[in-house]
């Protein structure tokens, strides 16, 4: 049987334990500040989120959101729909934020690992080109207005 024909039914302990991370997750979201978003990581965390080019430790996932968050201090996601296998969880998410006064929306994916209730491996996955070419936009039109 290969990979992909394979599924890794969670434990009862991990189902609840991804339940619990998922509702931490979507809550955390509703209105971010970079250092709550701790509690959501083991220390010893290994997460991979663009534009990043190796993963970083929870530290650095914090100061990752700083710095997103004093560029969009209006972030926020929604959970859209989530899945767990074995340890592990999909989260699909729709990201909303303001650039140069424009709305934007973008859709993504948390794939992340649970040693009990919080992640100690992550990856996250959206089109980093689509969003880079809506933030230009942004900025454009905002530009030709003033």
């Amino acid at each position: 049987m290969t990979q992909a024909e394979q599924y890794l039914s969670p434990t009862e302990e991990q189902l609840s334990n991804a339940r619990i991370a998922v509702q931490r997750f979507a809550a955390e979201w509703q209105n971010p500040v970079a250092d709550n978003l701790r509690s959501l990581m083991h220390e010893d965390t290994r997460n991979l989120i663009p534009p990043m080019t190796e993963p970083a430790d929870r530290e650095g996932v914090v100061e990752h959101f700083r710095q997103v968050l004093t560029q969009l201090p209006d972030l926020k996601v929604d959970v859209l729909q989530w899945a767990p296998t074995g340890d592990a969880v999909m989260i699909e998410w729709q990201a909303s934020a303001t650039v140069a006064g424009q709305p934007l929306s973008w859709q993504g994916v948390d794939r992340f690992n649970l040693r009990g209730d919080r992640m100690y491996k992550g990856q996250v996955y959206w089109d980093t080109r689509r969003v880079a070419e809506q933030v230009a936009e942004a900025v454009k039109r905002a530009q030709q207005k003033g």
